[in-house]
């Protein structure tokens, strides 16, 4: 079967299982399993991957926001990739996701070896080489693992075009080309809500621009929260310690500006010199690597080889 896959075909050459950890009330929060069809008995590398969204919308196996150079990466290193779901603004706060972030890593350590041994009793996970992963906001998940959890619990971590910060926005500006919705829509969205719903998963386009009219609306920290701790690029003052990474961020970024990467980069390497932080920038606005595939791009080959030995190494 072939690896390079379109949004179609993406979870093709993976047994696909879906399964929940942590449930609230009757709510279940969803994590999706894949397990290569080829992978052979034996103890097996882990790639998580966090969705993005801008924390508002998304699920964790959203194809089209599962960028095709990363599927080549998990088979051909035998590896089971983790996709969760987690609770989503304005329903949630930021300390709500952070507590499903912990969780999540709690069922991980605890209950994920027996769940993928009822699936397949010869495949058993290697803890030691964890590569957690995320896109937009999904980086912003990545990056608050890393920061929440115990050191050494990842070999490496690769975000795109990650969410580090409050991001100023402006109602007139331009979203990946396009007007920001006005404040009536917001309005009426926020009017939609059901107080106690709780929403872990939202399959796009639904509620794509929620993110953007928060920011651009003057409603964000009301319902996401306020404190350092809550955004990567000040949370990164108190760390004591950081893990190999790499920022992949388009330049023409018109949702989440690169300058911040380039910000959080620069105050990571300052802060802890002997550790690898890599940023690359090739043309592109948000999401803009979605159908990319490691032959398309010599700068992409590079970069997944350099991630492949710092998380298997």
């Amino acid at each position: 079967m072939s690896l390079r896959t379109t949004a179609a075909t993406r979870f093709d050459s993976f047994d696909y299982y879906t399964t929940s950890y942590k449930k609230i009330g009757d709510h279940e929060i969803e994590v999706i399993v894949l397990v290569p069809k080829v992978l052979k008995p034996g103890k097996h590398p882990l790639y998580v991957k966090w969705h993005g969204g801008g924390l508002t919308t998304g699920k964790g196996a959203y194809p089209n926001w599962f960028p095709a150079y990363l599927i080549p990466l998990i088979i051909r290193n035998n590896a089971i990739a983790i996709l969760p779901n987690y609770r989503l603004v304005p329903e949630h706060t930021g300390d709500d996701i952070l507590a499903d972030i912990t969780d999540f890593w709690t069922w991980i350590r605890i209950s994920l070896p027996e769940y993928l041994s009822s699936k397949n009793p010869s495949i058993t996970t290697d803890f030691s080489k964890i590569l957690v992963s995320g896109d937009s906001a999904g980086a912003w998940c990545a990056l608050q693992s890393v920061f929440t959890q115990p050191e050494h619990t990842f070999k490496a971590c690769l975000v795109q075009y990650p969410v580090l910060c409050a991001i100023p926005t402006s109602p007139d500006e331009l979203c990946c080309g396009e007007p920001i919705p006005p404040k009536e829509v917001l309005e009426s969205e926020i009017a939609s809500i059901i107080p106690g719903t709780i929403i872990s998963g939202v399959t796009p386009p639904a509620r794509d621009w929620l993110a953007p009219m928060l920011r651009a609306h003057g409603r964000w920290a009301e319902f996401f929260g306020q404190g350092e701790y809550l955004w990567p690029l000040t949370r990164l003052d108190e760390a004591e310690y950081f893990v190999t990474t790499y920022v992949i961020h388009g330049k023409d970024d018109t949702n989440v500006p690169v300058k911040w990467s380039h910000v959080f980069v620069e105050k990571a390497r300052k802060k802890f010199p002997g550790t690898r932080i890599e940023i690359i920038t090739p043309p592109g606005d948000h999401g803009f690597d979605g159908e990319l595939h490691e032959e398309d791009e010599k700068w992409l080959r590079e970069i997944m080889a350099e991630v492949q030995g710092d998380w298997l190494g």
